[in-house]
């Protein structure tokens, strides 16, 4: 099989993360968790990991020639990155001619299955489902969408919608904000018109914190709609500050599940006050598993090291996890955290994982609305 003649050892592997732009805490909070693990792996000795990190700066059309760069200028087949699902699939296209693998680390939307990607982070039926499945006990009855304008908005949303509908909560009003746009008057405005006990919130980067920061402004002795995400993590909360308090928020992984340890560890390299997401976390689970994946194949060829961690339990910093090897998505455990004081109090933590249902093939479609009746008037 082409490429597993490595005998050395040593492995070269490419980062792609943003570190400026509307998503850079994400991007920074996937590159400290990869590096780390990057030292980690190097210190245990068994293989060597050689890593060059490619920054996009959050620009849409970097992300394929970043790719293409990587592959082209050495004997390198795999890259862990992306931030959003506009990155990732602006580089799908790449990873395709050049036969190279993308290990991706974020939750996202769904729908999608590549044999070019490793899908590391939760789809739909491992974050949106759960989180609606709870609120909805909580006697909500009208909720207000909010999204930024690309895919991940989009798609959230409309599976979000879908689910409330289906549950019996009135979806009254849905809007989008320009990516790393911080204007939220009319949102604001048309979301005070139409009073939802619930928002789902699926802004990321300076949206949000515009957002969360202004709502929190404008009702500051409390009272305001439940806040709900798929997507706000640690990396967030230094921007939104006291805004952030009383916000729900679902993952993988919060820092209350990692033990004292791995904490420290952290904290030795990043300092005291460093506030480990998701991201990082599932990024240095990436690191773990491509490793793996080197020593058991003995080679760097994609489909040989993918096929070394497929289809069995693996112990990570996640927990216990399996990366379906159809499917190419990764059984998770959905944990439920509000915002409190500056970190994530984890309210909800499944005791086994959730299998990737990235099509949502194994729950049920929501019910057809009947249309109102209309008459014309003249």
């Amino acid at each position: 099989m082409q490429g597993c003649e490595l005998l050395t050892g040593v492995f070269q592997i490419g980062l792609i993360f943003s570190l400026s732009g509307p998503y850079t805490a994400l991007g920074q909070a996937s590159l400290d968790g990869a590096l780390m693990a990057i030292d980690d792996v190097n210190a245990a000795g068994k293989l060597r990991l050689n890593a060059v990190h490619g920054d996009p700066k959050g620009v849409p059309s970097r992300y394929e020639d970043l790719v293409e760069e990587m592959v082209r200028n050495g004997p390198l087949r795999h890259i862990v990155g992306g931030i959003t699902s506009w990155s990732r699939k602006d580089m799908i296209p790449a990873l395709e001619r050049k036969g190279a693998l993308l290990w991706y680390p974020c939750p996202y939307e769904g729908f999608e299955c590549n044999d070019h990607v490793v899908y590391l982070g939760a789809c739909p039926n491992q974050h949106l489902l759960p989180l609606i499945d709870h609120v909805v006990t909580r006697g909500i009855r009208k909720a207000f969408l909010v999204g930024s304008n690309y895919v991940w908005g989009w798609e959230t949303l409309r599976v979000a919608r879908e689910q409330l509908v289906k549950r019996g909560v009135d979806v009254v009003g849905e809007r989008h904000l320009p990516l790393g746009d911080t204007e939220c008057d009319r949102l604001l405005a048309d979301i005070a018109a139409s009073g939802p006990d619930l928002i789902v919130d699926s802004l990321i980067g300076p949206s949000n914190h515009a957002f969360m920061q202004a709502l929190a402004a404008e009702r500051p002795t409390g009272g305001r709609p439940l806040i709900v995400s798929a997507n706000q993590t640690e990396a967030d909360l230094a921007a939104l500050g006291p805004a952030a308090e009383g916000m729900m928020s679902i993952g993988a992984w919060f820092e209350a599940v990692s033990g004292e340890g791995f904490r420290a560890r952290i904290a030795e390299r990043y300092g005291p006050d460093y506030r480990a997401s998701c991201n990082f976390a599932t990024a240095y689970a990436a690191i773990q598993l491509l490793a793996e994946g080197f020593a058991n194949a003995g080679c760097d060829d994609p489909q040989a090291v993918f096929s070394a961690v497929a289809g069995r339990s693996h112990e990570t910093v996640l927990g216990e996890i399996e990366i379906n090897s159809v499917s190419r998505h990764t059984s998770l455990v959905p944990r439920l955290a509000v915002a409190e004081g500056g970190r994530f109090r984890i309210i909800v933590d499944q005791d086994h994982a959730i299998a990737p249902d990235p099509y949502l093939t194994n729950v049920a479609p929501a019910p057809a609305r009947r249309a109102p009746n209309l008459r014309i008037v003249s």
